[in-house]
């Protein structure tokens, strides 16, 4: 395979599994904000070695050793300002999180399938409250102009049924 072949097979794998490494930094680190400065250290690691990654290897497999090595270099430079999970904990989420990566996207789609199924107006009250990371149910509220108790109980109605929908179509595949 050439080079530019490589580097595009690559990009399409990486593509398809960004959300899942940006959720999986997240289940280790347990911040936001820690997950997408490792992930900016992973993404450079990645494309530095994509050449060495086999495409007909499990991509989650392989990014998740990276990713690892990533976490815990940055937990010993933030260790020294607060408490952590032990390594062997941290191994144990780790190595679970992989384990269940199908379970998570089959979730992710059922997810998405379910938001489909809700009425146009709590679509777009959980678009707002949940696209960007900056909104609250507060902000949103000022700027739907409802009262904040409103968005509030229309936005745990509509996590309910999106919970409940994606529950029943889990259950359906066992």
């Amino acid at each position: 395979m050439i080079e530019r072949d490589r580097r595009e097979t690559f990009a399409r794998i990486f593509a398809q599994n960004d959300h899942w490494l940006y959720a999986y930094l997240v289940t280790l680190l347990g911040s936001p904000a820690d997950a997408e400065e490792v992930f900016q250290e992973v993404c450079v690691v990645l494309w530095r070695e994509y050449m060495n990654f086999d495409p007909a290897t499990d991509f989650k497999k392989w990014v998740s050793v990276i990713a690892r090595h990533k976490v815990m270099r940055f937990r010993t430079v933030k260790q020294r300002h607060a408490r952590l999970l032990s390594a062997e904990v941290l191994e144990l989420i780790a190595d679970e999180a992989v384990e269940q990566s199908h379970l998570y996207e089959e979730r992710r789609l059922a997810l998405h399938a379910c938001l489909e199924k809700l009425p146009k107006s709590d679509r777009v009250l959980v678009a707002a409250c949940y696209g960007d990371s900056k909104n609250s149910f507060r902000s949103v509220a000022e700027q739907l102009g409802m009262p904040r108790n409103t968005v509030y109980k229309a936005l745990q109605r509509a996590r309910r049924a999106l919970r409940e929908c994606v529950d029943r179509k889990m259950n359906a595949h066992i």
